[in-house]
């Protein structure tokens, strides 16, 4: 069904109306494609209301399964979908909402089944997009089945990208995960940029045995002109076990710059719990930064990794590195929360890990408060560790402080440092192996 109205300041209430109608009518499409299909007949449903003028949009569904609706109040707004459904029990849905000038929104779903054996799969896509203001991009591009994306737009000139594949058999309501793609985008303000990109997959071990993918879940949130985040998240059985990577990302200010990487495999979990062998498998991330031209990069690979990272001033800056081996199992954990408040603070944090026997962590805490502020902080666990725990401490008050720390384990054996400085023009060197 489609209605075309002209612009008009009569139409003012009625746009308001016509809004309700709109969201009403997407949650009836959203039911209907899956009752339609139970009743033996594969259905495409499609709903498009403008209010306005030049505005366009573009709608091609195939197969069946299909459900979408768009609303478009303004002027010169765009909206191209395409959907095809290759999976008999799958379905795909999206929804638009266009309120303004020029703002264009891209929506690709293909639904297929996981692999050429599971084709009674009942997995859905599921895309929905809000812009609010002056040419606001959204491009969406979903591949396979359980894949979930939201993005609202309210500003000017602001972008985000969403790329989001997944293979995997693993039922979205397994334990301990499911395989699915999960990603919200915020952006408030203009001219900001936000990527996400998930992949999940299953595959085949160097032993011929069957190795799963897991779940990618990301969160990005700008408030303010000119703030850039990325996040890649890949959860691919083959050398082990997929993880399930989760990351989170707020950027109020200006010229902020963010990238959050995780990926990487487990090899398995000894936990006795359900809870335990979800926590096993995680990937956790947050990063939080207020203020001007912020720089913070995360790289979390293989499972079990906690990084939190927050920063208030301008010019700040952390790079996260965390590793496990791939031949780990169980809780074997790198753990890293760093603060920084003031201006021209740099953080480095590299922790590295090979637990055969899953019995070690690397553990650091850094904050700091002042000016010109720097620390580079270093967690090694050799292959031949059976238990090898490192654990940083350090915390900075005034200008010019700096400390550098480089921690290695053997066998059996623990490091643990505590460092505090107060003042100015201090200096620390801490290295046990």
């Amino acid at each position: 069904m489609r209605a075309a109205i002209p612009a008009g300041p009569a139409l003012e209430n009625k746009g308001l109306r016509s809004m309700k109608t709109t969201m009403t009518a997407l949650a009836l499409i959203l039911v209907s494609a899956p009752a339609a299909y139970a009743a033996g007949s594969l259905t495409n449903e499609s709903f498009i209301e403008q209010i306005g003028s030049g505005n366009d949009a573009t709608i091609t569904q195939k197969n069946g399964n299909n459900g979408q609706a768009t609303f478009q109040a303004g002027k010169k707004n765009s909206v191209i979908t395409d959907q095809v459904s290759k999976l008999a029990g799958g379905k795909n849905t999206s929804g638009n909402v266009q309120v303004g000038k020029g703002n264009t929104a891209s929506t690709g779903q293909t639904n297929t089944p996981p692999n050429s054996q599971f084709t009674t799969a009942t997995f859905t896509n599921n895309s929905f997009s809000g812009q609010y203001g002056t040419k606001n991009d959204v491009i969406v591009d979903q591949s396979g089945g359980k894949n979930s994306q939201g993005a609202l737009q309210v500003g000017k000139k602001n972008v985000a990208g969403v790329a989001q594949s997944d293979t995997s058999v693993t039922a979205a309501s397994a334990t301990p995960v499911g395989g699915a793609n999960t990603s919200f985008t915020g952006q408030f303000g203009n001219k900001n940029t936000a990527a996400a990109i998930q992949t999940s997959a299953d595959g085949t071990g160097s032993g011929g045995q069957f190795e799963t993918g897991h779940s990618n879940a990301s969160a990005a949130v700008q408030i303010g002109d000119k703030n850039e985040a990325g996040t890649q998240q890949t959860s691919v059985g083959g050398r082990a076990q997929g993880p399930r990577n989760v990351a989170a990302t707020v950027q109020v200010g200006h010229g902020n710059l963010e990238t959050t990487t995780q990926g990487g495999s487990v090899a398995g979990a000894f936990g006795a719990t359900t809870e335990d062998q979800v926590a096993n498998y995680t990937n956790a991330s947050f990063l939080s930064q207020v203020g001007t031209k912020n720089v913070a990069q995360i790289d979390q690979e293989n499972g079990a990794n906690t990084q939190a990272t927050f920063q208030v001033g301008a010019k700040n800056n952390a790079t996260i590195d965390q590793q496990t081996q791939t031949f780990g199992t169980g809780n074997g954990a790198n753990n890293a929360v760093t603060t920084q408040i003031g201006t021209k603070n740099m953080v480095n944090v590299g922790q590295s890990m090979a637990v055969p026997l899953a019995l070690g962590n690397n553990n650091s805490l850094i904050t700091q408060i002042g000016g010109s502020n720097v620390v580079n902080a270093a967690q090694s666990v050799g292959q031949q560790a059976v238990a090898g725990n490192n654990t940083q401490v350090a915390l900075q008050v005034g200008t010019g402080n700096s400390l550098s720390l480089v921690q290695a384990t053997g066998a059996n054996v623990t490091n643990t440092s505590f460092t505090a400085q107060y003042g100015s023009h201090n200096s620390a060197s801490v290295s046990q192996r």
